[in-house]
């Protein structure tokens, strides 16, 4: 199961690899993933990102650009989003006279950074998943490889740094998705044994540990605020939906493993409230059980948890239907108030500017 095309296809973009995107569109990339999948073709795109109040229940959108930036990330201060375009990561202010001008983050390890990227609870740090460059790949390295259609076909590696980008080193190699609130381990999804499975790892490259063994795909962990829970989602219930574990992992043949949330279409990328009183996931079209997609009928679902992220979840409500992809929100856009979601949202440009 090749996965992360969402996001590597858009670093493709980025990066002008247009002859491998042609290739991969007349090969059959439409077909694979239905008529309204925008992901391989040359339709040019303009990014907003939107933020959602939970308090007054309105949208307003706070950055737009050329291209497509993805899953915007706020800073502890709640002034500026760290979000990914074109292989970098950039820090965007949104409050006060310099809002929208974005400042690139040079990371000290070269790499092509993917969105993979998550910030530490006390903000002080930042961790990404990359791919190497040629010349730093070394032994062990993972450089970029792309498929016939534009995929992904290597593994990445993640890397941990200072918020401004200092300090980067490489940790080892896996899909980062989240910090555990002490700062001390970071959670990832990787490929060991031919199924994707969860891992958490100390920032000092020690204790390494399995989270799940099940043979159904999991992604997207991450550690709830309170230190207990872990959230992913995963395809063990026949579709994608939001599930949790203890934060120590889902014990023997995962029995600890429990599915808390699933909408009436493939529900992917869960994210606990700050304080614990609000989940939100991204929902994907139900005919498409994979998030290598961009195109119409994203939702942004919200769930409350009235007894904190070990209770039981309340009613679902969508917040927005919007066109969009992996970008949205492969990780997570809480503000750390928790009143505002941030999400990305892809406007196709006129064709004639696509041209």
């Amino acid at each position: 199961m090749v996965r992360r095309l969402g996001s590597h296809f858009f670093l493709l973009l980025g990066i002008g690899l247009s002859l491998v995107l042609a290739a991969g569109a007349q090969n059959g990339a439409q077909s694979a993933w239905g008529a309204k999948n925008e992901a391989n073709t040359h339709i040019k795109f303009r990014t907003s990102f939107v933020v959602y109040d939970l308090v007054t229940k309105t949208t307003k959108t706070v950055y737009s650009a050329d291209g497509i930036w993805e899953c915007p990330s706020w800073t502890r201060d709640g002034k500026f989003l760290v979000a990914n375009w074109s292989g970098s990561l950039y820090r965007i202010p949104i409050d006060g006279d310099k809002t929208g001008a974005a400042q690139r983050i040079a990371l000290s390890y070269p790499m092509q950074a993917t969105n993979d990227h998550a910030l530490s609870y006390d903000g002080k740090f930042l961790a990404v998943s990359g791919f190497l460059t040629p010349e730093n790949a070394g032994p062990g390295g993972h450089l970029w490889k792309v498929g016939r259609h534009g995929e992904a076909t290597s593994t990445a590696d993640l890397f941990i740094a200072n918020l401004d980008g200092s300090g980067a080193r490489r940790l080892l190699v896996g899909w980062l998705h989240g910090w555990s609130p002490d700062g001390k381990y970071v959670v990832f999804v990787a490929n060991r044994k031919g199924d994707f499975d969860l891992y958490r790892v100390n920032v000092d490259g020690t204790g390494k540990k399995a989270l799940t063994t099940s043979k159904a795909e999991d992604d997207g962990p991450e550690t709830t605020a309170d230190g207990n829970w872990i959230y992913f989602c995963s395809d063990r219930s026949g579709k994608w939906a939001v599930w949790r574990m203890p934060a120590e992992g889902a014990g023997d043949g995962d029995r600890l493993a429990e599915m808390v949330a699933s909408g009436d279409a493939q529900d992917w990328f869960p994210h606990v409230s700050p304080d614990g009183k609000w989940l939100y996931a991204i929902s994907y079209p139900a005919d498409l059980p994979g998030h290598l997609y961009i195109g119409p009928d994203m939702k942004i679902e919200l769930w409350p948890l009235p007894d904190g992220p070990g209770g039981k979840v309340g009613e679902r409500q969508v917040v927005s239907t919007f066109h969009g992809g992996q970008g949205a929100g492969n990780t997570s856009g809480w503000a750390p108030d928790s009143k505002r979601i941030v999400w990305s949202v892809y406007e196709k440009l006129p064709d004639e500017a696509a041209k």
